[in-house]
Order: C-alpha cells, then sequence, then structure tokens
C-alpha cells in the first residue's frame, strides 16, 4: 500500500473527536486541538460527533466555536443518536474532508507539539498503516504517571513488535494519540461497532495488519482517568477479551508475515495468561515462559 508522502504542501488534518457526556471537558480537548493543529502550520479541521449526549455536551463545542470565528471556520459538529464510541469514530472519519486522521477523546488532551510530531512521523515514514506518539497519564486519584510502553517503545521508527507491545504494556497507540490515512481506515473499516471494551484497540490492530506502525517516545497527549463517565472506571466488569478474540482471529489469515505471525502469537499467550490471572501487565522484556524458539 503506497501513500502520497508529505512534500510542499502538507495534506488537510482531519481531527476526529467522538463525544458523549463530556460537558466539563469537551471545550479543553477542542482548545489544545486547535493550538496543536496551529503550531504544526496545517490546513485543519475538528470534526466532533456528539453520540447523543444529553448533558449538554454539544451545546458547549457550540459555544466554544461562538467565541471565535476562526474556531467556527475550524469545526465540523455532527449529531447523532447513541451507539457507542466506535459508531462515532467511524462516523467521524468517514465524514472526515482530510487525507490525514488524527483520533482525540473528548476528556484527554495534547501536547501542543503533537501534530508537528505526527505529520514528522508521515513525511518520514509516507508508507506506514499508523502512527502514534507516547502518553502520560492522570490517575482517577488526580496523580500524573508516565509509563513504560512495552518491547519496542524506547525507539523513534517503525515498531517490529507492534502486536506484542500492545498486549505487553499500556497501550503503545491510545485513541488520543493515534492517526493515520483516511483511505487506510477505509481497507481496516476502521472500529468494530458493538464491540462494549477494547474497541479502539482492535481499529488499531485491524491498521496494523494492513503496514507499519511507526512510533515516537515524545509524549504527545495526556490520558485523563479522572474524567467523568470513563468505561474503565467499571471495576467490577468481566475480563476482556476483544482484544484476545481479534488476535486469534488475525493468525487464521493467509497472508501475515513470518514475523507478524510469531509476534500475534506471543501476545495471544500474553493475553491468555493474563485473562488466566498467571500473568500482570509487564514491562519491555519478554518472560522467558513466553519465548518461542
Amino acid at each position: 500500500m503506497i501513500h502520497p508522502a508529505i512534500t510542499g504542501a502538507q495534506p488537510l488534518v482531519s481531527v476526529v473527536i467522538p463525544l458523549y457526556q463530556k460537558v466539563r471537558h469537551i471545550a479543553a480537548a477542542l482548545a489544545v486541538a486547535f493550538r496543536s493543529c496551529h503550531q504544526a502550520n496545517a490546513a485543519f479541521e475538528l470534526v466532533v460527533v456528539d453520540d447523543g449526549s444529553t448533558d449538554g455536551s454539544g451545546a458547549a463545542v457550540q459555544d466554544w466555536a461562538a467565541a471565535d470565528p476562526a474556531h467556527l471556520s475550524a469545526l465540523r459538529l455532527i449529531r447523532q443518536e447513541n451507539r457507542g464510541a466506535a459508531a462515532a469514530r467511524n462516523t467521524g472519519w468517514a465524514a472526515a474532508r482530510g487525507e490525514v486522521i488524527l483520533f482525540l477523546d473528548a476528556d484527554d488532551t495534547w501536547a501542543e507539539h503533537h501534530v508537528s510530531e505526527i505529520l514528522v512521523l508521515m513525511a518520514d515514514f509516507p508508507n506506514a498503516a499508523l502512527y502514534a506518539d507516547a502518553w502520560q497519564e492522570i490517575s482517577a486519584n488526580h496523580i500524573e504517571r508516565q509509563h513504560d510502553f512495552g518491547i519496542g517503545s524506547d525507539r523513534r521508527g517503525p515498531l517490529s513488535c507492534f502486536f506484542e507491545a500492545m498486549s505487553s504494556g499500556p497501550m503503545i497507540v491510545s485513541s488520543s494519540t493515534a492517526a493515520t490515512w483516511k483511505k487506510c481506515l477505509v481497507e481496516s473499516q476502521g472500529f468494530p461497532e458493538g464491540v462494549q471494551h477494547g474497541e479502539d484497540k482492535i481499529g488499531w490492530g485491524r491498521l496494523a495488519l494492513l503496514g507499519e506502525v511507526v512510533w515516537s517516545p515524545r509524549i504527545g497527549a495526556v490520558w485523563d482517568k479522572s474524567a467523568d463517565n470513563r468505561s474503565d472506571k467499571d471495576l467490577c466488569a468481566p475480563p476482556r477479551t476483544a482484544w484476545r478474540d481479534f488476535l486469534l482471529a488475525a493468525l487464521a489469515g493467509p497472508t501475515l508475515s513470518t514475523t507478524t505471525r510469531r509476534n500475534i502469537r506471543m501476545a495471544v499467550a500474553v493475553e491468555n495468561a493474563c485473562l488466566g490471572g498467571r500473568l500482570k501487565v509487564f514491562s519491555k522484556d519478554t518472560p522467558a515462559l513466553f519465548a518461542e524458539t
């Protein structure tokens, strides 16, 4: 799959923001997205998909836009009945006018250099299918924390162990750091609707099956786990198997390279061990228990 390199004039950037019940957070997310795109000197649009919010989130978006003519010209607000985060993201990227798609959750924020960092990655590795930089976390009790992101995360460039890295530590690609080409989303079909937990992870996995994943260890986003209405606050939720099941289905694909197949098998072993209570999420070194000969 060949994508146009970013040379000369930059392509239009579409920032897709799914929105549901985030009235206290959405204006801050819009503001940082606007600033980061401006710092990158990018032509851009902010595509907000209000997924049936009833708390005034949509009105908060309109208020933000009305405060500045530049905000108003950059914003596209799409409203739909509540169908979940996957459907909101799919609506957003499908409606986007841009060739480059960046994602941002409505309760997270970006560093001002994030868009520049992603566009440089895309220029340096124009034929990849997925791009991301690092993120830091604000925990539910408002404590900042940085992470080790798993195998290969200390190096800028293509991730040779993407699937294992996604299982061996915090998600190396998140829903507020991911970027791709719209044509890749068309081919991958985006995010699986109806999946309650891990639909974003599967979306990144679908893209990773199409081509290289390119990574920067520079922190570009802040994941606010103290925010309202987060699905990951359900401590009594049953084990989440969607990612493991996706990996198993991917192994049945006839066109996987030997390296990718080995990488996915390792990730499946880790997921099964975690689901079975035999292993907690680990960091950069693969345990010898799962090493393949």
